[in-house]
């Protein structure tokens, strides 16, 4: 899923569960920043110095991102049974994603015990994306391949391009059996917003099941098919002017929690690790001692500002997801 669902659906479905406004906005920032939080950073308080942590990446040549990264936010492992799971090559894979698995929705239920809604809005990213990532998995692995000839490693849904995330696109996963290669995003997305729904309005202790209205109001928010997904800034403008919902910015907790006047370049950097040399040097001469890391400074309230609180709830996430997979996923 993209920043459509997992920002503005995830809001639009908290506030209709029954979330206060500030607590909407605080779980769906922190489900869409598990998408931005691209590199890792050295953040210096007096004297002291905090590391962040990594929740997406592009280093598909390392074995290090699918145990840190992909598995553990992005590509949860599900249940062997899944009847969607089922492949024309009769091959399972025990790190397969499907859809609310048993794996994800205790993730998801752990953190909802927690009350932290920093916690709970990464957790809802990770449940998310259980069902656009379904039927791949979050290794380099040919499980993942499409038979295409794109010169992509075999990581998730690579060879799918964003297929898989677009809310309302329709495409075909021929390792399929029968009718279960066509693919209409929007039914699924709509089953992963009811489960949300659920989940939500039990911790908010809402009585009212307004699902259907919900569910209607959804529909018509996301309108007809879009199988290249060319009209989402649309329909994110109307989730915003209808729904007065306040808009994304990826820039804000950061700003609010280290210093960049007169840097607008080093902040943007901080959302970049694209390419295949900016990785290389993190991992060759940071991560090896040639180079120290250059560091951030922080504000003065770094440790009172939501990039802290939500840094602490991704480390604690990726420590949880780790419990729960131990013995399924490599350590």
């Amino acid at each position: 899923m993209n920043i459509e669902f997992h920002y503005y659906m995830i809001y639009i479905i908290a506030k209709y569960a029954g979330l206060d406004e500030l607590d909407c906005i605080t779980t769906a920032a922190s489900s869409q920043y598990v998408d931005n939080n691209l590199v890792g950073q050295v953040i210096r308080h007096d004297g002291r110095e905090y590391l962040t942590i990594v929740t997406q990446n592009y280093g598909w040549w390392s074995d290090w991102f699918p145990v840190h990264v992909y598995i553990p936010f992005h590509f949860f492992p599900g249940d062997l049974a899944f009847p969607g799971a089922r492949r024309r090559d009769g091959r399972t894979h025990r790190l397969n994603c499907t859809p609310g698995g048993a794996f994800v929705t205790e993730l998801l239920n752990r953190a909802l015990a927690t009350g932290d809604f920093y916690r709970i809005g990464i957790a809802l990213h990770t449940f998310a994306d259980s069902w656009a990532h379904q039927n791949f998995t979050g290794t380099n692995d040919d499980w993942n391949s499409l038979g295409t000839d794109l010169p992509v490693p075999k990581v998730g849904h690579a060879e799918a391009i964003s297929r898989p995330d677009g809310i309302a696109g329709r495409w075909i996963d021929d390792r399929l059996e029968g009718g279960a290669r066509f693919i209409d995003n929007e039914t699924r997305f709509l089953e992963a917003a009811s489960r949300m729904y659920e989940k939500l309005r039990g911790f908010a202790g809402k009585k009212d099941d307004d699902w259907e209205r919900l569910r209607d109001r959804i529909k018509a928010l996301i309108g007809p098919a879009d199988d290249t997904d060319s009209r989402r800034s649309d329909r994110i403008s109307g989730y915003i002017l209808e729904e007065e919902l306040l808009e994304y910015n990826k820039y804000d907790w950061i700003r609010r929690a280290v210093i960049f006047e007169g840097n607008e370049t080093k902040l943007e950097d901080a959302f970049k690790a694209y390419d295949k040399f900016s990785w290389l040097k993190d991992q060759l001469l940071y991560k090896t001692g040639v180079f120290k890391k250059p560091p951030l400074h922080a504000r003065r309230d770094f440790f009172d500002t939501p990039y802290f609180f939500w840094q602490e709830a991704a480390k604690d996430h990726l420590r949880e997801a780790k419990a729960i997979l131990k013995g399924v996923m490599p350590q």
